[in-house]
């Protein structure tokens, strides 16, 4: 199995992507495409058929492997503090073990792109009237 995405298509959505992270941005988003066949076996069945559940495999397999390179970064914080006297600086990360995971925004996306009822509300009529 392939990729959802490449690492040009994870340099197109990140300024910051640095080129020397290719090799690793791919096998990332290798990584990133087996968790997303996992999670929804609707990717691989239908992505051929709707070019909208393509394209947010490609968006959400970028997003999961901009989020794992990010673990080192300043960028990843999720909080910080800084006290002068008597010195103290903390910081927390959002993904401080770089995993690979989906937000649920990201997950109503592919969802919603497989044809998947996510609100949970279905359309019923009574049989006989």
């Amino acid at each position: 199995m392939s990729a959802f995405a490449t690492h040009a298509d994870l340099a197109k959505r990140w300024k910051g992507f640095n080129p020397a992270d290719a090799d690793l941005a791919d096998q990332l988003l290798e990584d990133a495409s087996v968790w997303l066949r996992a999670w929804f076996p609707c990717a691989q069945d239908q992505a051929g058929a709707s070019p909208d559940l393509v394209q947010s495999l490609v968006m959400v397999a970028c997003a999961m492997v901009k989020r794992a390179l990010l673990n080192g970064d300043n960028e990843g914080q999720s909080s910080s503090a800084e006290t002068i006297g008597p010195f103290q600086y903390q910081v927390a990360f959002r993904n401080p073990e770089g995993n690979l995971y989906v937000s649920k925004q990201e997950a109503k996306l592919i969802d919603t792109a497989c044809g998947i009822n996510t609100s949970g509300a279905v359309s019923m009529t009574a049989r006989g009237l």
